[in-house]
């Protein structure tokens, strides 16, 4: 049974790997699409490695009846990497706001926290045996298990706040979707096998903590493929609305992505299929990063996202001039060429069907 359970999970951390670097290969300018590619990838890699190693030296699952409690290493990796998943609502919700500067600051305490961890199991740190909950209490007084307690609970409280963080503040330019409560979800059913896998180890525990992450990584993994955000959806909003919502504390749209929209809307070179950020960038003259930037300021995830709002847009006017085309005509005149690509974007924006939306202006011009 151990054999064939790790065979099963190798075959899915494998999945995860390779979905990972697919989603590396196909992020462009889209960060978070990047780094999730590079989570998955490190996940599936991760699982990949232990499991082959289990499964070349055991018969069945291994007993971790004598493990360690509060290990130092295994809570450090923990941290590191949800610290890292723990910012993608807010990477999600407001996209742009996490430049370089912003990111190291949420991740100050993790990376001081590990330093300390590091330091101290490299420098021949002592580490007490402790094997039950019972052991940390009557060893409470020796240095390593106050250092391991504190990195324990602040392993726990600090990615929990980075998730809470954005949704509590309610400031970002877009809304929260259905797959950001899952998300959250995950994370939340994480942080109690985390608790468990630290303070009690077993087999169950083990065998959860796998199936959890594989499970984790390949879910997102195949929306970060179909969509270019899934944990959220673009709000239309006026500068008068982000004024008074942001109250600077967000980018705000500003004179290049003015410009740029402007220019979509009055040339329609976006309903070229192969308009790129290159040919965009070139036509404001600036550089493909910046225009990247001024995009992500209207709170758009990035280049392609934006793109297909705008078709989406203009699907919709040509319904209303056109009425004489169908749907597939009216698709590829936008700029869309995979039609499943193209009733995903517009059910998810406007909550019906191309189809629907149709027959909607065909009764309403009937009934005037």
């Amino acid at each position: 049974m151990g054999i064939l359970y790790l065979s099963i999970e190798l075959t899915f951390d494998l999945i995860a790997f390779v979905m990972g670097i697919i989603l590396i290969s196909r992020a462009k300018d889209n960060y978070q699409r990047l780094y999730w590619g590079i989570i998955a990838a490190s996940i599936g890699l991760m699982f990949m490695w232990e499991n082959i190693g289990w499964l070349t030296i055991v018969t069945d699952t291994p007993s971790f009846r004598f493990t360690d409690l509060l290990n130092i290493e295994k809570m450090l990796k923990w941290y590191a990497l949800a610290s890292i998943i723990s910012l993608f609502p807010i990477a999600s919700l407001s996209p742009g706001y996490l430049n370089h500067l912003r990111t190291f600051i949420f991740l100050l305490p993790p990376i001081i926290v590990i330093t300390v961890g590091i330091c101290y199991l490299g420098f021949n740190g002592r580490i007490t045996p402790i094997h039950s909950v019972d052991d940390i209490l009557m060893n409470i007084h020796h240095l390593d298990v106050k250092l391991r307690i504190s990195i324990f609970l602040i392993s726990i409280l600090i990615p929990l706040s980075l998730l809470i963080y954005p949704i509590a503040r309610n400031q970002t330019y877009r809304r929260i979707n259905t797959n950001m409560y899952i998300f959250i979800g995950f994370l939340l059913l994480f942080i109690g096998i985390y608790i468990l896998f630290t303070l009690n180890i077993n087999e169950f525990i083990f065998n959860s903590l796998g199936a959890v992450s594989i499970a984790f990584a390949i879910l997102f993994s195949i929306q970060y493929l179909r969509y270019e955000n899934p944990f959220s959806n673009h709000i239309e909003m006026t500068c008068e609305v982000d004024n008074s919502l942001f109250h600077n504390e967000l980018p705000k749209p500003g004179t290049l992505f003015d410009s740029i929209d402007t220019f979509l809307r009055e040339q329609h070179s976006y309903t070229d299929p192969n308009y790129n950020l290159e040919q965009l960038a070139e036509s404001q003259g600036e550089k493909q990063s910046t225009v990247s930037k001024a995009i992500k300021s209207g709170g758009f995830t990035g280049f392609r996202e934006y793109i297909n709002c705008l078709r989406l847009e203009y699907f919709k006017q040509l319904a209303v001039s056109d009425r004489d085309k169908n749907i597939k005509e009216l698709m590829f005149q936008s700029g869309f060429t995979s039609r499943s690509t193209f009733y995903r974007y517009f059910s998810e924006k406007y909550g019906i069907s191309p189809t629907q939306y149709i027959d909607n202006q065909t009764f309403e011009n009937e009934t005037k």
